[in-house]
C-alpha cells in the first residue's frame, strides 16, 4: 500500500518526505531512504555529517537512483552558529554559513535551507536583544534569499534553546520580516514538548510553510517515527486539515532500517495517509 503523494491530480494532498543522513555510519542512505520511499515518500531534505566533505553530487545520484528528488537542505548547526548571539561577529559568522549552504542547496536542486535560531543550552542574556539579532539576520537572509531565489525556513526548538522554543513568538517574529524568504518550519516533536503539538499548529497557521514530523514522549527530543511516542496525532492531523496545509510533510526520524521494516506497516500507511489527505 503505498501514500498517496502530492499531484496536480490529487489536489488537496500534502507531499510526503523524509529527512535524508549523509556521512554517518550508523545511516546507510540507500537503504533508509529507500524505505521511505517504498511508503510513499517522493522528497528528501538533505542532512549531512558537518565534519565530512560529501559532494552534492553524490547525494543527488542516490536519491535519483531511489526514484526521490531532493527539495531542501538542513543547514548545519551547532554550538558556534547563532543568528540571535548578543556578540555581533558571531551573529554574523553564523549569517555567513547559511549563505554558503544555501548556494550548496542549489546544487542538490532544492530550494530551502532550514536553521536553528539558536543553539541549545547556551546563555539566555538579554532575552529581547536576542530577538532584534534575529532579526537583523532574518534581514540579512532575506536578501541573500533574494538574489539566490532560496527560502531560510527558521524551526522551532526544544525548551532548552534561548530563542525558538516559544513557538508563538517565533512564529511573530518571522511574520514581522515580512519576506517571503524568511519563512516558518514546525517541528513536530519540539512542539510537543513546549506548547503541544495542536496549539504549535494553530499558532503557525498561515505561516506554515515546511514541517519536521516526529514523536517522542513529551519530554525528550528522541526522533521516533509518528506513533511511537504520545504526541497526540488524531487532534494533530485535524487541526492541519483545519488551516489547510498543503505543503511537505517531512519526516525528520533517525530509526534503525531493521526497526523501520517492522514499524511502517499497511496501518501504519493508512493513519500517515489519513494525515495528508487534508480534504481541502
Amino acid at each position: 500500500m503505498a501514500v498517496p503523494c502530492k499531484t496536480a491530480a490529487c489536489g488537496g494532498m500534502m507531499t510526503f518526505g523524509t529527512i535524508g543522513a549523509f556521512g554517518f555510519d550508523d545511516f546507510h542512505p540507500p537503504e533508509v531512504i529507500g524505505l521511505y520511499a517504498q511508503a510513499g515518500c517522493t522528497v528528501v531534505q538533505a542532512y549531512r555529517n558537518r565534519d565530512k566533505n560529501i559532494p552534492a553530487k553524490e547525494m543527488v545520484s542516490i536519491c535519483r537512483d531511489l526514484g526521490v528528488r531532493i527539495d531542501s537542505l538542513h543547514a548545519h548547526f551547532g554550538d558556534d552558529l547563532d543568528p540571535s548571539s548578543e556578540d555581533e561577529s558571531v551573529r554574523k559568522a553564523a549569517v555567513e554559513l547559511y549563505h554558503r549552504e544555501a548556494e550548496f542547496c542549489l546544487e542538490l536542486g532544492g530550494d530551502l535551507a532550514v536553521v536553528h535560531p539558536s543553539p541549545p543550552k547556551v546563555a539566555v542574556g538579554n532575552l529581547e536583544k536576542r530577538y532584534s539579532q534575529l532579526q537583523k539576520s532574518f534581514g540579512e537572509l532575506a536578501e541573500i534569499g533574494r538574489r539566490l531565489n532560496v527560502k531560510f525556513a527558521f524551526e522551532n526548538m526544544p525548551p532548552y534553546h534561548p530563542v525558538g522554543a516559544d513557538v508563538k513568538r517565533l512564529v511573530e517574529e518571522v511574520a514581522k520580516c515580512g519576506s517571503e524568504h524568511v519563512v516558518f518550519l514546525l517541528d513536530f516533536g519540539h512542539a510537543h514538548m513546549t506548547c503541544g503539538i495542536v496549539e504549535g499548529v494553530r499558532f503557525a497557521g498561515k505561516h506554515l510553510k515546511y514541517t519536521h514530523v516526529h514523536d517522542n514522549d513529551g519530554v525528550n527530543d528522541t526522533h521516533r517515527l509518528p506513533y511511537q511516542g504520545n504526541l497526540p496525532w488524531d487532534a494533530c492531523r485535524e487541526e492541519l486539515h483545519t488551516i489547510g496545509y498543503d505543503g511537505v510533510f517531512l519526516l525528520e526520524v533517525f530509526e534503525k532500517a531493521d526497526d523501520l521494516r517492522k514499524m511502517i506497516s499497511d496501518g501504519w500507511k493508512a493513519n500517515i495517509g489519513a494525515i495528508l489527505r487534508n480534504g481541502r
